[in-house]
């Protein structure tokens, strides 16, 4: 027995966790890679000596800009996945739609023999006149002609 009654959709919860996966690392790089320039910035104005800040600013520039690229990777890849997703469960609602709508729930079945009148097997069909065989076996019955050397 089918039940036609539609059932809720299930918000997808991985695909919901890429998207803001993708925006959490993206926001991150954009942040680090910000607050790194900035203090690069300072460093180069006030001309300091100070080497370890100056390669950690460099660092944290170099590594926003990689958070922020795998966060535009993680964006590509979640809308993929939406559109494969969405195309999933719009082919599925079309196959639901196209389905029955009710079933025939008797089980009784006819089991009387139908006997038809079958023509004979052994007898083979009748010869066609020329006019209406087919061209192939025309073609077939013509005698091929005799070809001249000279």
């Amino acid at each position: 027995m089918t039940s036609n009654t539609p059932t809720r959709a299930l918000p997808n919860l991985p695909l919901i966790g890429t998207w803001v996966a993708a925006l959490a690392l993206l926001g991150v790089g954009l942040w680090l890679l910000n607050s790194s320039n900035a203090s690069q910035v300072e460093l180069y104005t006030a001309q300091s000596q100070d080497y370890a800040a100056y390669l950690g600013a460099q660092t944290g520039t170099t590594v926003g800009g990689l958070l922020i690229a795998v966060g535009a990777l993680a964006i590509v890849i979640a809308a993929a996945t939406q559109a494969v997703a969405w195309s999933i469960a719009r082919r599925a609602s079309q196959a639901d739609a196209a389905a029955p709508a009710e079933f025939d729930e008797d089980d009784s079945f006819d089991d009387e023999l139908v006997e038809s009148e079958a023509a004979p097997v052994d007898e083979a069909p009748a010869e066609q006149p020329a006019a209406e065989q087919p061209a192939a076996e025309q073609a077939e019955q013509v005698e091929p002609e005799a070809t001249s050397t000279k």
